[in-house]
């Protein structure tokens, strides 16, 4: 098995957060991760991408050309990453939930937590099994902040 996430956005949304806490999660469950940062310009507005690969064997090669899923967290970053539109299996684009997290009222600085959550279900349902442990993760890291029970919300909220 081995499966490819590539994660885009604006710089400061938590592309690399999201994708550390998913490499973590997977390599606490023994699997082989490649995760490769590319930051770009992301400090100056600029998009963030993450390169993740979860495989029970050893990944040959850090990059890809063709992700099994594709999110997309802003015009920007879908601009940056439309050569892998035509190539990717699922595509997860955030103009598709906008209105849905609006209902749901997740504010805007922890939409990162609600994908956080939808990319937990993906891999469930691809049949690794990583929610419990990026759920932890994700405690861990964010536990201990005055707004940990809304995030787990958030969290939950993506994982349905």
């Amino acid at each position: 098995m081995l499966f490819k996430i590539l994660i885009s956005g604006d710089g400061g949304q938590g592309v690399q957060t999201m994708a550390d806490i998913i490499s973590q999660a997977a390599f606490s469950k023994d699997y082989f991760v490649s995760y490769v940062p590319n930051y770009g310009l992301e400090q100056r507005g600029g998009s963030s991408l993450a390169y993740l690969q979860i495989s029970d064997d050893a990944v040959a090669y850090p990059k890809f050309s063709s992700p099994d899923v594709l999110l997309i967290m802003s015009d920007e970053a879908r601009g940056r990453v439309s050569d892998y539109i035509g190539k990717s299996a699922s595509i997860f684009d955030i103009k598709d939930y906008l209105e849905y997290l609006n209902e749901n009222n997740v504010n805007k600085i922890s939409y990162n937590v609600f994908f956080l959550g939808l990319l937990a279900k993906i891999l469930d349902d691809n049949k690794i099994g990583l929610s419990k442990e990026i759920f932890s993760v994700l405690e861990k890291k964010l536990g201990k902040k005055p707004n940990w029970e809304e995030n787990k919300r958030y969290y939950l909220l993506g994982s349905k």
